[in-house]
This record gives C-alpha cells, structure tokens and sequence, in this order.
C-alpha cells in the first residue's frame, strides 16, 4: 500500500521576474497576471509528470519577492509522492532537474506550433529514460503539453506590456507577448496563423508504418497530415485498431497557416493532435433499410 506524504521537495529553484512601469502599472493587472503564470508553470510541471504518477501534484512554493522589477522565487513542491523510492534524495534530484529542463525546453519554443512541441517532447526522452530505479517513464502527449502552453500564453496575455522574464540554472527565457510573424525558408517574414478545433476527417490514405503520410479529405481537397497522437498510432500500428480509406476519424487538429507580406497564403501545414473515434461509411444495404 502506497504511503502518501504531504509534500516532498523537488530540487531545482526558479524566478520569474515581472517588469513593470513603476508608478503607472496597475497593481491588481500585474499581481493576477503573476498568479496566472504561477498557475500555468504549475499546468507545465502536471504535464510533464502525466507518466510518472497520477497523484503527483506540483506546487509552487514561494522563497522570496524582490523589489524593483517584481521578481518571484519560486521552490517546487509535490504533493502525493507514493513511496520512501519516490521520497528519496536521488528521485527528488532526477524529478526537479527533469522539471526544470521541460519547462526550459518547452517555454524556450512557447510560440511552436505541436510538431514543434513534438519535437521538444521527442528530445526529453532521454531524461525520462534516466529515472532513478524505475522505467516505463515517457514525456507527455503533445495534447497535455499544447494545454499547458495554451495556459502560459494566457497568463503572458494578461501581462501585455510589461516583460516577463523565467529564469533557472539553465539561463533565462523572456516569454514574447503574442505574434505569428517568423521567417520563411528564403529569410522572408512570414505571417502564421494557428487555428484548432474537433471535426471528423475522412481518410483517403493511411499511412501503415509511420505518423506523416496520411492523406485526407477536408473541404474538398486531399490534404497530407500528421498524427501526433502517438498512444492511438501505435495501436493502429499493431492492428489493435480497425481503419480503411474511406473511414472517417474524430479528431482534434492544429492548422498552422503561412501568409507572406502580401497576405498570399505561402504554406499549409494540417496535424492531428488527438483521435477520439473512428467511423465507417454505411454499407449500401444500411442505406436501402
């Protein structure tokens, strides 16, 4: 039987550090923006121990606030740690330093759209891997870690026009107010617009060894996709899933579009974050009933 503690520390220290216009910004806009980030790092710490525990629960400890600009030192914490394995000095060092990098990593690329995070998530593998005494440890699915980025960029919202610093043993990260605008292959700036959303999507061509070759009907048009929905892939991989072209699959979707300064749409780029169902069409003798 599992013995819960009340809280365990994690090593690995961070600051977040606000810069306001002194005199001028109002305090309450600051102060709840601040807690929303909190709030958000605390989203991030939950994504990134989604394999570890399920009880885990991250808290943010607050060690010091220092003058000028607001900084904020925050200690972590977890609540729910199982077992003396969990509760020892080497989990403790493995899980804060794992917290700490993840958080670095993913807020470093806050702007990525999810084959970006994909990537990030791919490269903290190894870290994972590394879990003292355990295995079976994996980085989070790309659906929990674009929420909880989702959560930062709220936060980072709330705190339009003052700079907005996160700071760890790692270096710093200033965490960009909102834009689409990178650069295209040619250097050129490039214009992004992300959209989401839930449809149901009809498969023209699965791709039957890997994520990037599928193919499917969407408004009219055959349009190569990605799925990052690795749990379900690998199921459909191993034949545990049932799907034919021409079946329709129930998806959440990220599409990122690519617009040059002339507003012509320079690129596409369609993924599929996570598959809810799958659905047949209609025999012909369902449809003569």
């Amino acid at each position: 039987m599992d013995r819960l503690l009340d809280v365990c520390e994690a090593e690995g220290e961070i600051a977040l550090t606000i810069g306001y216009d002194a005199g001028r910004s109002q305090a309450l806009d600051i102060l709840n923006g601040a807690m929303q980030m909190i709030a958000a790092l605390d989203a991030l710490d939950r994504a990134l121990l989604s394999s570890v525990h399920s009880e885990l629960e991250p808290v943010s400890i607050l060690n010091d606030v220092q003058h000028s600009s607001l900084k904020i030192l925050l200690a972590r914490w977890l609540r729910g740690v199982p077992d003396e394995t969990l509760g020892s000095g080497e989990w403790k060092r493995w899980v804060g330093a794992l917290l700490v990098k993840g958080k670095h990593a993913l807020l470093a690329r806050m702007d990525g759209d999810a084959p970006i995070i994909a990537q990030v998530l791919e490269s903290l593998k190894p870290d994972y891997e590394q879990a003292p005494g355990l295995v079976g440890y994996e980085p989070p699915s790309v659906e929990r870690a674009v929420a909880a980025l989702d959560e930062v960029r709220g936060a980072r919202r709330l705190l339009a026009g003052s700079s907005v610093t996160f700071q760890s043993q790692l270096g710093d990260i200033s965490l960009p107010e909102a834009t689409t605008v990178s650069n295209g292959g040619d250097g050129t700036a490039v214009e992004h617009v992300v959209n989401r959303g839930r449809e149901w999507l009809k498969v023209r061509f699965p791709d039957m060894l890997a994520s990037a070759q599928w193919t499917v009907l969407r408004g009219g048009r055959l349009v190569r996709v990605t799925i990052l929905h690795r749990e379900w892939l690998d199921a459909y991989h191993r034949r545990e899933i049932s799907l034919l072209p021409g079946d329709a699959i129930d998806c959440d979707f990220e599409e990122t579009v690519g617009y040059d300064a002339a507003q012509n749409e320079v690129e596409r780029r369609l993924v599929i974050i996570r598959v809810h169902g799958v659905r047949s069409p209609p025999m012909q003798g369902d449809l003569l009933r």
